[in-house]
């Protein structure tokens, strides 16, 4: 279903600021809860002046704004066509309402700029809403099952617009790096590890990991295993790490294939994860891949 213009993608956990009005759609400049639900805006006039702090301009989007979060129940349709930079912020704006902070600079810097965003909640403080655990769900399922031939249509409608790109393609090309297993927009010095996987060949350090979530901390472990061959029973997961051009899954896999680089850098990053209250687990309230979909 498409939505009016308004701007109301995510995250991989009560709303925060939004917690008195569950019904509240999150917009750029205004309180998620300010405009009602989405099949009201979907009514709205098409002459409705957009939010002017919109993550994309009118200007530089030729596309009808789609909102970023609903107030009922996801469908496929509320989610084909999306970039995967618009289906990371909807699955993480429903974190965001909760008062989640931020690790990823884009992330932050995109939530802060909304007037509606309270950062300060740790996910295991604020108990999110079936609805909105079962569309958080919906999103990471989707994201994770685009094949690579997807994936690769949306990396070439990116850098067909290369004389003019928009704002948000280097985030698009980086999300999209990590999906291809290969590097597509950024400098391999300025890439992170999960963008630019040879960097796992060498001593991982604190700092290269200071900008991933516990969701991407715990994606990049399995890429390590992934790398040399593990197969994953989680659909999901596996899904994942199928788009990526280096994956080859070893019937044969065992963990002797790990050499002395991959296991300090697992333990690297498990040193992260536990700074940061443990690894990002399965939550009884999101089942087995509950991780994967949390912010």
């Amino acid at each position: 279903m498409r939505c009016g213009s308004i701007f109301a993608l995510v995250c991989v956990l009560g709303c925060g600021d939004a917690a008195t009005n569950a019904s509240g759609s999150a917009t750029a400049s205004v309180r998620p809860s300010a405009l009602g639900s989405t099949t009201a805006r979907a009514s709205s006039s098409a002459a409705t002046r957009p939010s002017a702090s919109a993550s994309v301009s009118a200007a530089a989007a030729p596309k009808e704004e789609r909102p970023l979060y609903y107030d009922r129940a996801i469908t496929e349709e509320d989610l084909r066509g999306r970039s995967l930079r618009e289906l990371s912020l909807l699955r993480n704006t429903i974190y965001a309402r909760t008062g989640n902070v931020f690790r990823r600079p884009w992330l932050a810097e995109h939530f802060k700029a909304q007037a509606w965003y309270k950062p300060g909640n740790k996910p295991e403080q604020v108990e999110v809403p079936k609805l909105d655990r079962e569309n958080a769900e919906k999103i990471g399922e989707y994201d994770a099952k685009l094949t690579k031939e997807e994936l690769e249509k949306m990396l070439a409608e990116v850098q067909s617009r290369a004389s003019a790109p928009r704002p948000e393609d280097k985030v698009e090309l980086s999300l999209l790096s990590q999906r291809l297993g290969r590097l597509v927009g950024s400098e391999a010095a300025m890439a992170s590890p999960l963008e630019e996987i040879s960097r796992l060949d060498k001593l991982l350090s604190v700092d290269d990991l200071a900008t991933l979530s516990k969701r991407d901390l715990r994606i990049l472990r399995n890429t390590v295993y992934a790398r040399r061959g593990r197969s994953f029973d989680s659909k999901v997961v596996r899904g994942y790490f199928e788009t990526a051009s280096w994956y080859k899954p070893r019937a044969d896999y065992s963990d002797a294939l790990l050499n002395e680089i991959d296991s300090k850098n697992i333990a690297i990053i498990r040193s992260v994860e536990q700074s940061l209250g443990g690894p990002e687990h399965e939550n009884p309230n999101y089942g087995k891949d509950g991780w994967f979909i949390q912010a």
